[in-house]
């Protein structure tokens, strides 16, 4: 009668092996967990790991008809896939919109949100950030100074929370806060209004 041995020599020897084997992947992932349980934001730092960047960038958004409506340009874009945002640096946006009133505004840095989705895109702006609209036949040259401006180019407004100074044409206004529609042409200062007013010489000289 024949008997069949389960523990051979080289059976006992496979088992060894994948024993292990497997005590060592169990180790592996038992370390892994302790490393990550004291580096919690190393997984936040992969989900929020860069996919591309682009040096000296221009980005042009064109309407339906073929126009151009803005541009923006910077001297590099970094893209997040996590949250799909963008860093810019020196960003500088430009209305080119024949529509509307042309506006230039430039920082030392900016952040784009929700790209994909373009109708609500908003655009960030940090730090010396400057908006200028040039002379026309019906507006004195403006200019906008402050720290902070959120600009929504797809509904051509902007808007901010920090102190503002505004210089147009020869008058100076400061305050805290601004709301400001390129399509209606009105700017809001929301509070501490407080403006500078040059007299004006209405005195004909003397023939």
């Amino acid at each position: 009668m024949k008997l069949n041995v389960l523990f051979s020599a080289n059976n006992l020897r496979l088992w060894l092996l994948v024993l292990l084997a497997g005590l060592a992947a169990l180790a592996s992932y038992w370390v892994l967990e302790i490393v990550r349980s004291h580096n919690p934001g190393d997984a936040q730092a992969v989900r929020t790991r860069l996919d591309y960047w682009v040096e000296n960038f221009n980005f042009i958004k064109m309407l339906p008809g073929g126009q151009f409506d803005y541009r923006l340009v910077g001297t590099k874009l970094i893209h997040y896939p996590n949250d799909d945002h963008a860093d810019v640096t020196l960003p500088v946006m430009t209305n080119l919109n024949p529509d509307r009133l042309p506006l230039t505004v430039r920082s030392e840095r900016g952040v784009v949100k929700n790209i994909a989705d373009q109708p609500n895109n908003e655009i960030h702006l940090y730090e010396k950030v400057v908006m200028n609209r040039p002379k026309t036949d019906k507006t004195e040259h403006l200019q906008l100074n402050t720290e902070y401006l959120l600009a929504y180019p797809d509904k051509h407004t902007m808007q901010t929370d920090l102190p503002v100074e505004i210089l147009n044409g020869d008058t100076v206004t400061t305050g805290i806060g601004m709301k400001a529609n390129n399509d209606t042409q009105q700017m809001e200062i929301l509070s501490d209004v407080y403006s500078i007013i040059p007299p004006r010489n209405d005195h004909k000289p003397n023939k």
